[in-house]
């Protein structure tokens, strides 16, 4: 009996002395997002981002002696088919979650993530609804709001006075609140609201008639608050029928797929947005190099945000030493983070405040106004 204890207790020693010496575990991220779809050129665009930033991380050693992975799931449409791969993350034991890309799903999942105990930073999810709350909810894109206001201040200086607006509403979060901040700033600036026309993305007749409905008006200029396709689709749609408002667009827009959806239709649009895609800025050109030198193609805002919500992932874990567990109280310890779009900084609500730029199209390109 001695032997067999003997040996029961070197096998003990052996096993603890394995479970030392063992890699240390690896962080499972899981990545959320319309990978297929209307929205997929936010959803794999934040993805290929994401993973960037965590092929970089592993590169530097990982954060905390740990290595990275990231896992993705799809997300759909709907709120049923966010909830879904929330599910299926979840399942699949993932410590933490990016994404996901639009308000409407961040807003349908944020009771799993929250009852599951895993916090979520959002690259793009800029709800207004979601500001000012301790919860797990963390975001490296501040409340459209803002923009909403500065993009109405900008369209009456340069003269609007009647505008017609078109929003999509399945992600309702977000554009219900920046439709009303830029026809409130409108309105108060002297401005004209003479149409406010909600559609749903799946409704292709629904969107029609919202857009006949901005032509009838006759309005001066529309804003457009949908995906980038249906922003193509609109300009498109206006320039046939001789209709030629100044045209507006949220950030939701503002993507590389409009352009080359909308070719010359979407010439002289404008934007407002905490990223501009001609900044001139070592980090930014730096950024721009390794992720069209990775994927082979050029980044959007959805790319850039990803990369930064996982380097503040990144800077938050080290702050744990590297225990996700921990996370919940140190991402919003992160304080002047390099992003590739300036400093980062999170607080105690999880939120960050960042730089407004005011942006268009020209000769194909995205040029920033002011």
């Amino acid at each position: 009996m001695i032997v067999v204890a003997a040996v029961a207790v070197v096998g003990m020693a052996v096993a603890a002395a394995l479970v030392l010496t063992r890699e240390p575990a690896t962080v499972r991220i899981g990545f959320v997002g319309q990978l297929e779809g209307l929205a997929s050129d936010l959803g794999v665009q934040g993805r290929n981002g994401a993973q960037l930033a965590v092929e970089h991380l592993n590169a530097a050693g990982g954060v905390a002696g740990r290595r990275l992975e990231l896992v993705a799931e799809h997300d759909g449409s709907t709120p049923d088919e966010a909830r879904a791969a929330v599910t299926r993350l979840l399942a699949r034991k993932v410590q933490v979650g990016v994404g996901h890309m639009t308000s409407g799903q961040t807003v349908a999942t944020l009771p799993l993530w929250e009852a599951a105990g895993v916090p979520l930073i959002s690259p793009t999810t800029s709800a207004p609804a979601l500001e000012g709350k301790e919860d797990s909810f963390f975001r490296v894109i501040p409340a459209n709001t803002t923009w909403a206001e500065a993009l109405a201040a900008y369209a009456r200086a340069t003269g609007l006075r009647q505008v017609a607006i078109v929003r999509e509403t399945a992600n309702a979060p977000f554009s219900t609140p920046f439709a009303e901040a830029f026809a409130t700033r409108f309105r108060e600036l002297g401005g004209t609201v003479a149409a406010d026309l909600p559609y749903a993305t799946a409704d292709r007749q629904e969107f029609a008639r919202a857009l006949r409905h901005a032509r009838q008006s006759a309005a001066s200029g529309v804003l457009l608050v949908c995906p980038a396709r249906d922003v193509a689709m609109a300009a498109q749609a206006f320039h046939r029928d001789k209709f030629f408002p100044a045209l507006y667009s949220s950030s939701w827009g503002y993507t590389r797929e409009l352009i080359l959806a909308g070719g010359r239709d979407v010439e002289g649009i404008v934007f407002a947005h905490a990223y501009a895609a001609d900044l001139d800025d070592d980090a930014f050109r730096n950024f721009h190099a390794a992720y069209a030198a990775r994927f082979g193609w050029v980044p959007n805002f959805a790319a850039a945000f990803a990369y930064e919500a996982v380097m503040v992932l990144g800077d938050a874990l080290a702050r744990a030493g590297g225990d996700p567990s921990r996370l919940r109280a140190t991402l919003p310890e992160v304080r002047n983070l390099t992003g590739v779009l300036g400093p980062i900084s999170l607080d105690r609500y999880g939120d960050v405040h960042r730089r407004s730029f005011i942006l268009t199209i020209r000769d194909g390109e995205f040029a920033t106004l002011q």
